[in-house]
């Protein structure tokens, strides 16, 4: 695969809705393999970790009323919170020059998270504003 064909393929994966590396495994067993090329790359690529999922649900199931197992669910997610925190306060550092990204940033947060809106809603009205500032070079 040359590097102009590689570039193409991950334009068309980005470009599709879903996982960019199960479209590139359905677009490349496709490409070299046919229609069964690509059913088996998607199902290799996302077989066994759905069975995984699959048994550790199955065994969640038997002792999630164990209060050892609550516990650690409970701090597991208090973990995930926190790297997610983490890594938005790390994006964010970029954004401090730029007062209107902060603001729409802010609103959104307001928004959704203080006055209960529909993230439905905030959305779009968000792309549009962005969108807005953007031509004329706020953002």
């Amino acid at each position: 695969m040359s590097p102009a064909d590689f570039a193409e393929t991950i334009g068309l994966c980005q470009f599709l809705p879903g996982p960019n590396i199960g479209n590139a495994s359905i677009v490349l067993g496709k490409r070299w393999f046919g229609l069964a090329g690509a059913a088996v790359a998607f199902l290799g690529l996302f077989g066994p970790p759905f069975i995984w999922v699959l048994a550790l649900a199955v065994l969640y199931a038997d002792i999630a009323t164990q209060p050892l197992v609550r516990a650690i669910v409970t701090g597991v997610g208090a973990a995930a919170a926190g790297l997610f925190i983490g890594t938005a306060v790390k994006l964010a550092r970029a954004l401090l020059d730029r007062r209107a990204a902060l603001a729409l940033i802010a609103a959104c947060f307001v928004s959704i998270a203080l006055a209960r809106v529909s993230l439905f809603v905030v959305l779009p009205l968000a792309m549009l504003f962005a969108l807005l500032l953007a031509r004329k070079g706020l953002l």
